[in-house]
């Protein structure tokens, strides 16, 4: 049996995979980053800047910067107000996506596998488990008991837009698996092609067939998906556009620079 036929369908799932998870939390032009903590809870959102100073804006879009309410005049509670609502839009919008992402990824992995080995083999339903692993984890990271959205970016691994926090790990455990578990994928496909005849063109022909489907339908789902990642990143460019106003024109906000967005297909 050639072990191209078999890499060709597995890569094709691992392709779905990777272009979903690159897609959740934005495109290749659009980068955000991450300077200072953000949380967010029961509509409060708050900022910690590096030089140790805070504010907060709750959902009434009233600020306060280390504990003291600001007055701000007319033009400054509207880069208040967008800077607020952006966030307050871009998080739900954010965990939607990723959960989307899993979603897609998780049926386009097991497609794969239940055609190699059979709906019911042990290793399809290792990464069954997998996936509702890494759906339960992203729930009980993102949200407490009564189903409030609960984020802090200090908790975070890395110094950018929440949805990176489980994505290095969603795919270094898809990949790990794949790998540990290559020889036993290989055996349970020959021992396939043995029961239907040893005939290995055939074979390779129905793998080939069934990756190309797999790759263009799911493909389709991670191009939607990118829309709504691009719509995501322009949130972020408002709410990026907007602070960068309140920390000209509000006293106290000089050193705020929570959000650092690149992306060249927007113009402001």
């Amino acid at each position: 049996m050639k072990k191209s036929t078999l890499f060709f369908v597995i890569s094709t799932s691992l392709a779905v995979t990777g272009t979903v998870a690159a897609h959740d939390g934005s495109s290749n032009d659009c980068n955000v980053d991450l300077q200072g903590d953000l949380e967010y809870y029961q509509g409060v959102l708050s900022v910690n800047m590096d030089d140790g100073s805070s504010m907060s804006i709750n959902n009434q879009h009233q600020l306060t910067v280390n504990g003291e309410t600001v007055n701000l005049d007319k033009d400054q509670q509207r880069w208040v107000s967008d800077y607020y609502d952006s966030i307050d839009t871009a998080i739900p919008m954010t965990l939607e996506i990723a959960h989307d992402g899993l979603e897609i990824a998780s049926a386009a992995v097991g497609e794969v596998l239940g055609e190699l080995l059979g709906e019911d083999d042990e290793f399809t339903g290792e990464f069954r488990e997998l996936f509702d692993s890494l759906s339960d984890e992203m729930h009980s990271k993102f949200y407490d008991q009564n189903g409030n959205i609960r984020v802090d970016s200090g908790t975070f691994d890395e110094q950018s837009w929440f949805d990176n926090a489980w994505e290095s790990e969603f795919e270094q455990r898809v990949e790990s698996l794949v790998t540990q578990s290559m020889g036993k994928i290989m055996i349970a496909v020959g021992t396939q092609m043995l029961w239907g005849g040893g005939d290995m063109e055939a074979f390779e022909a129905r793998m080939e067939n069934f990756g190309e489907d797999i790759e263009h339908r799911f493909e389709s789902s991670a191009d939607a998906l990118e829309l709504k990642a691009n719509a995501l990143c322009e949130i972020l460019a408002k709410a990026d556009y907007a602070e960068n106003h309140m920390q000209q024109s509000i006293p106290g906000l000089s050193e705020l620079n929570l959000l650092d967005v690149n992306d060249s297909s927007l113009k402001m």
